[in-house]
C-alpha cells in the first residue's frame, strides 16, 4: 500500500508536469500564429496625418473658350497645383469640388474630381471641357480641396514612379473649323517596374509665365524602359506659347498598378 503523502507527491509532480506541457504548447503555438495575424502598424501610421505637412492646393487658373468657343461649343478649363511636401505619404482619394458661377454669383454647375496625390513633389489637377450655358456669362470658379484626408506612409521597400518627359513639335492644327494648339512629345519609364496606366498633363504658359492653355492624356501601360510618344491639345491661345510644362504621373494607389508595382497591393494601405 502507498503511504498517503507519496501519493500526494505523486500527484502534485503530475500537475506541474501537465502546467508546464500547456505552457510551452501555448508558446509554440503563439509563435507560429503570431506573425501570421495581420500587422495594423501602417494602418495606424495612416492615420496620423497631423504628423506630416498638409497638401497644398495652389495657384488656381481659369480658362475661358467662350468668346471664342471650342470643338465642344463654350467650356472652360480650369488647373491647379498640387504640392505635397511629404516625400513618403501620400493618398489615393483627394476629392475636389469644383463650383461653377456665373455673374450673379449663381452656381452653374457643380461637380467633384477624385485626385490621387503621389508623395513628395508637384501635380496638376485639370477639369477640362466644362460647360457654359450659351446665355449664361461666367462670374468665377471656386475649388474647394477636402477638408480631411488620411495620408498613407509607403513601406521602406516601395519606390515612387520614375519618368522622364521630352518635348517634340509644337504647333497650330485644326479640328474642324476651330484652330488648336498641339504639343508631342515622348514619355519614357525610368522605373525598376512596369506601370499599367500612365498618364501625361502639360500646361502652356506665355512670355509672363501665366497659364494660357492645358491638356492631359493617356498613354496607357508602360513597361520598363519603354518609351511612348504623345500628343497634347488645347484650344488655341490669344497669348502665344512661349513654352509647355508637360508632367507624367501614375496612381500608385491604385489596385491596378500596384499589383505590378510591389505584388501585394496591401503594402501600400
Amino acid at each position: 500500500m502507498i503511504p498517503r503523502y507519496m501519493a500526494s507527491h505523486r500527484t502534485v509532480k503530475k500537475t506541474a508536469y501537465a502546467t508546464g506541457f500547456f505552457v510551452v504548447v501555448i508558446g509554440l503555438v503563439t509563435l507560429v500564429v503570431l506573425p501570421l495575424l495581420p500587422d495594423n502598424t501602417q494602418t495606424r501610421l495612416s492615420d496620423t496625418t497631423s504628423s506630416y505637412v498638409p497638401v497644398a492646393l495652389e495657384n488656381v487658373v481659369v480658362i475661358p473658350h467662350i468668346a471664342k468657343p471650342g470643338p465642344k461649343g463654350k467650356t472652360i478649363d480650369i488647373v491647379a497645383r498640387l504640392k505635397n511636401a511629404n516625400p513618403r505619404a501620400g493618398t489615393g482619394s483627394y476629392p475636389i469640388v469644383f463650383t461653377v458661377k456665373d455673374s450673379t454669383n449663381e452656381v452653374i454647375s457643380r461637380f467633384t474630381q477624385d485626385a490621387y496625390v503621389l508623395p513628395g513633389g508637384l501635380q496638376y489637377l485639370v477639369a477640362l471641357d466644362v460647360p457654359i450655358p450659351s446665355n449664361t456669362t461666367l462670374g468665377g470658379v471656386d475649388v474647394q480641396p477636402p477638408t480631411a484626408i488620411t495620408l498613407t506612409p509607403l513601406p521602406d521597400n516601395a519606390r515612387l514612379p520614375d519618368f522622364s518627359v521630352f518635348l517634340r513639335d509644337r504647333k497650330q492644327v485644326m479640328s474642324g473649323a476651330y484652330p488648336m494648339e498641339q504639343q508631342t512629345g515622348v514619355v519614357t519609364n525610368n522605373s525598376t517596374f512596369d506601370w499599367e496606366k500612365v498618364e501625361v498633363t502639360g500646361v502652356a504658359l506665355n512670355t509672363n509665365g501665366s497659364i494660357v492653355g492645358v491638356g492631359r492624356t493617356f498613354v496607357g501601360k508602360l513597361l520598363i524602359g519603354e518609351q511612348r510618344e504623345f500628343t497634347l491639345q488645347w484650344p488655341f491661345p490669344d497669348d502665344q506659347t512661349v513654352r509647355v510644362v508637360a508632367l507624367a504621373s501614375t496612381n500608385i494607389y491604385s489596385d491596378a498598378n500596384v499589383v505590378h508595382m510591389i505584388g501585394d497591393p496591401g503594402k501600400l494601405r
